[in-house]
């Protein structure tokens, strides 16, 4: 096998526990647009989707340039709900100090992503940070995870991705990189972000 020479990260949910903060805003945006509220089950259930998702499940009829441009402007009105995950900034202190390359992949907007790794801390830490856009198809495609890997000019197949929901498993396979999932029941999976640095043979980072 190749030697591992990057490390992906989804962003919502693993390095940042925004799954409250998330079904919030969904609500407050279907409200906006007049459309029906979301249930729990009916965001749990679509937790880790792309706006298009979005789209055609809570707004039908809007135009995503919309709801996007809501969701950039009102996430971090719920900040309160949201939390760094523990062990975020060491697992990618760590992984830089082994050599090892650091991105973020996520269905979130581009630019909202960044503003959620600089509310976190982490906005220094990554090596790019690939989101949602108007050109790239969301996850399960495999075009965020291969774009990723273009601008680290590395091959899939030295890349691993850390995700936590069906979206980033599908999308990796797809990608042909490896995938490991954090606090899934799909194997193999960790529970704690600072496992992935005895998972790569990184030291831990300080």
């Amino acid at each position: 096998m190749p030697a591992l020479r990057a490390v992906l990260f989804d962003l919502d949910g693993v390095l940042v526990d925004s799954r409250e903060a998330w079904f919030r805003l969904v609500n407050q945006a279907t409200r906006h647009f007049c459309k029906p509220d979301v249930s729990r089950e009916q965001f749990e259930q679509s937790w880790g989707q792309g706006i298009e998702a979005d789209l055609q499940q809570f707004f039908p009829g809007c135009a995503a340039a919309d709801v996007q441009r809501f969701y950039e402007a009102h996430l971090l009105d719920f900040d309160g709900c949201m939390l760094r995950r523990d062990g975020a900034r060491d697992v990618l202190v760590g992984l830089h100090e082994a050599g090892i390359l650091r991105g973020v992949v996520t269905n979130t907007p581009t630019c909202l992503a960044r503003d959620l790794l600089a509310w976190a801390g982490l906005i220094g830490l990554v090596d790019v940070t690939v989101g949602a856009g108007p050109r790239i198809a969301a996850k399960p495609a495999p075009d965020m995870v291969l774009q990723a890997c273009r601008e680290l000019e590395l091959q899939p197949r030295q890349a691993l991705l850390v995700g936590d929901s069906q979206c980033d498993a599908e999308a990796a396979a797809a990608a042909a990189v490896r995938f490991v999932g954090f606090r899934t029941e799909r194997a193999p999976a960790v529970q704690e972000l600072g496992e992935i640095l005895a998972l790569v043979g990184a030291p831990p980072g300080r």
